[in-house]
């Protein structure tokens, strides 16, 4: 992956439901189903991440204003015990 990209990811991992490919384990599937929950309620089915949604369906857009603060959000290397080497 080009140094570029490796920005831009790193900028946007917060993003991620799972904080970015691979790194599940820190995070607690409760708030990731209860995101989910909330897009199925809002009318958006099949919620696998941010990355597979249409953000550009107005109807995902909704709801997605409405459950993004149940994202689960990448913990600080302090919060997970794990230290990225970079």
């Amino acid at each position: 992956m080009g140094e570029e990209a490796q920005k831009a990811l790193e900028a946007c991992r917060s993003l991620m439901p799972s904080g970015g490919p691979g790194r599940r384990g820190n995070f607690d599937d409760s708030a990731l189903n209860a995101f989910r929950t909330c897009m199925k309620d809002n009318g958006v089915e099949d919620v696998r991440g941010l990355q597979n949604l249409d953000q550009a369906d107005p109807k995902v857009a909704k709801a997605l204003e409405k459950c993004r603060p149940l994202l689960p959000t990448q913990p600080s290397p302090g919060e997970s015990g794990t230290t990225s080497s970079t």
